[in-house]
């Protein structure tokens, strides 16, 4: 192998190890930074408190059985901002959306009824569902090919 090629071949190995981190949250040979979004989930699976991470850290997000759900550090939608700061503790309720023919993903819905500013789409307020055999995590979603900033781990007692 000549000189140039060993150099080639060091050059893309290298690229690839600096790209690893912002493809698709991992791939089959490394772990995924989040599980897998589900098609369906249930409420039992979901029910518990998460803890935020990367730019989620400090957020808060308990899901009570029958629905009820608390907010805490969550951030405000743009036009609230001036209103109630950069996040916001909050209350309501929850729900979970099956996958559909145009949707290939479960979503959790959050529907914030205190404090009552809020109307859909006013905060983050459906967050993609991922589950595997060791975690479940809430995750915005923005774009699939790239680690989402915004998830919560769901804390195991």
């Amino acid at each position: 192998m000549s000189h140039s090629s060993r150099r080639a071949l060091g050059a893309v190995a290298a690229l690839a190890l600096l790209a690893a981190p912002l493809t698709a949250c991992g791939s089959d040979a490394l772990k995924r930074c989040v599980p897998v979004a589900a098609e369906s989930a249930t409420p039992g699976e979901l029910v518990g408190s998460y803890e935020g991470a990367y730019e989620a850290d400090g957020v808060r997000l308990t899901l009570s059985s029958g629905g009820a759900m608390t907010a805490e550090k969550w951030p405000t939608g743009d036009y609230h901002r001036a209103k109630l700061g950069s996040t916001f503790n909050g209350s309501g309720t929850w729900e979970i959306e099956a996958a559909t023919g145009s949707r290939d993903r479960a979503l959790l819905r959050l529907h914030f009824t205190k404090p009552a500013l809020f109307l859909q789409g006013d905060t983050l307020d459906q967050l993609t569902i991922g589950i595997d055999s060791t975690r479940t995590d809430l995750y915005e979603d923005a774009d699939p090919d790239v680690c989402p900033d915004f998830r919560l781990r769901h804390h195991k007692p």
